[in-house]
């Protein structure tokens, strides 16, 4: 479920700008990123697995601006997102099997977005579960055959991923918005609580389970590294040879049809299709349990909360569904406009960054001392990483921005 609503279309744009326009350069991004969303999903696990409690119960703890922050930015940041999915579900399946109508996109991208919808509102939980492992490896296999097929140079890549350096200027995106955009996708920032609410919608609520639960996820943390790594591999070898620019999310498909033809098309439009339905699948359900959980515990306070706790979980509460239904239907009227996701996206990952100082100070208030989870309390390694990742996300949430301003006001 982690890989399911973690790697999405937002990695592919973010890490194909990054492999065209600095080949294997950013890869160290990916290494810095990977170990620091290690570290934040095990602190929100641990807390679910040694106290038994929901992650909503956790943002209780720490106040209530933080249980209105991780109710509120979801429903924001998902409705944007959901903005850019129902368009590349539509450009995915069209570059497969284009309609004779000029409003093929918008066609498939419904039909697409209409499938999601049923498997979220009747699937819950268990059915997500399985349907997700089975979408993860025809994601992967495609990525896998994008970098195989790119002829990647592994001195080039180990090189990339050892040696940290800042990109030059990226044309049409600012050199620091795209570093934002790749840490923002890979390390996350309330999704990371999402890891705890599938967690705790998994039953892994006794310390028994901590073993398990790191095993699990030291696997996913590495998938997802592998995946992000493959997608930046194969758009520094088919884009950047050909100089190619990334203006619209179509520009993404000579990834695979500069080194497959026809067949890397179809490879290519597989591989988008999955990923966005993928996140899109994973994210509302993750995101609908933590805030259907934070709407019975907190906002209007009801007695089938303590159901939750013992037993069926979230999918079970009666606000689940209601979120489900915004976050699949609201978005639905970008199908009439024509914008173009590119620039959503990267703003919408780069925000990450912005939210991620907030996430490590709430979790390390929950788990850096011992008066909560007693001697499965962070290490001193664990609180040191964490507060390095602090000041790292403050500094260049503060870079951003000032690079964003010089932009607007035409001063770079």
């Amino acid at each position: 479920m982690f890989l399911l609503s973690v790697v999405g279309p937002q990695d592919l744009i973010t890490n194909s700008i990054a492999g065209a326009t600095q080949g294997y350069g950013l890869i160290w991004i990916l290494v810095l990123a990977s170990a620091a969303r290690f570290l934040f999903l095990e602190a929100s696990a641990r807390y679910v697995i040694v106290t038994g409690e929901s992650i909503a119960a956790g943002c209780g703890r720490v106040g209530k601006w933080m249980v209105w922050l991780v109710f509120l930015t979801p429903l924001i940041k998902r409705h944007l997102a959901g903005l850019t999915q129902v368009l590349l579900l539509g450009v995915a399946a069209h570059s497969i099997l284009p309609l004779p109508t000029r409003h093929s996109v918008a066609i498939w991208g419904a039909l697409s977005w209409a499938l999601a919808f049923v498997l979220l509102f009747w699937g819950r939980y268990r059915w997500i579960e399985r349907f997700g492992r089975v979408m993860a490896v025809v994601f992967g296999g495609c990525l896998a055959a994008a970098a195989i097929m790119a002829g990647p140079r592994p001195g080039d890549v180990l090189r990339g991923a050892l040696t940290p350096a800042l990109p030059d200027e990226v044309n049409l995106y600012g050199s620091v918005m795209v570093v934002m955009a790749i840490l923002g996708s890979a390390v996350g920032s309330i999704s990371n609580l999402r890891y705890a609410a599938f967690v705790h919608e998994k039953g892994w609520r006794e310390v028994a389970f901590l073993r398990r639960q790191r095993f699990d996820m030291l696997l996913s943390v590495t998938g997802m590294f592998v995946m992000l790594v493959a997608i930046q591999v194969a758009a520094a070898g088919a884009l950047r040879p050909a100089g190619l620019k990334l203006e619209r999310v179509e520009d993404l498909i000579p990834i695979f049809s500069l080194v497959l033809g026809d067949a890397g098309r179809i490879v290519f439009a597989a591989g988008l299709w999955s990923a966005t339905f993928n996140y899109h699948v994973g994210g509302s359900a993750g995101h609908s349990l933590m805030l259907a959980d934070i709407y019975h515990r907190y906002l209007r306070p009801s007695a089938v909360i303590a159901e939750q706790d013992t037993g069926r979980g979230a999918a079970y509460l009666p606000a689940y569904r209601w979120f489900l239904l915004y976050f699949c239907l609201a978005p639905l009227y970008v199908l009439l406009t024509d914008w173009t996701p590119m620039w959503l996206v990267l703003i919408n990952s780069a925000g990450n960054v912005v939210l991620l100082p907030v996430i490590i100070v709430a979790l390390m208030r929950l788990t850096a001392g011992k008066s909560i989870l007693g001697r499965y309390a962070n290490g001193w390694f664990v609180n040191a990483a964490m507060g390095l990742a602090l000041a790292g996300a403050l500094w260049l949430a503060g870079q951003g921005a000032a690079e964003l301003f010089a932009k607007l006001t035409g001063g770079g």
